[in-house]
């Protein structure tokens, strides 16, 4: 899978969760500040990637997730060293 169709598919994720059509997830957009995602709905994205992605993320990782950017590139980084 390309850096492309992550993004796209990281993106449609993200927008089911939260409730905002995709075209809002752009991929600089603080996920916090501008989309209006509070700590409950964080944990329900990393859940959602760890369950597509068989990722396990560490707790001190998560407060260096603010964009769509940052989880994209955390995902891809795991999915490069399994």
């Amino acid at each position: 899978m390309n850096r492309e169709q992550l993004t796209a598919e990281i993106r449609s994720m993200v927008a089911r969760i939260i409730k905002q059509p995709e075209d809002r997830i752009l991929p600089d957009a603080n996920l916090f500040s501008d989309l209006g995602v509070d700590s409950l709905l964080g944990v329900e994205i990393i859940a959602s990637l760890d369950r597509k992605y068989s990722l396990d993320v560490p707790e001190g990782r998560l407060k260096d997730i603010k964009t769509l950017n940052d989880i994209v590139e955390m995902v891809a980084s795991f999915l490069a060293n399994k």
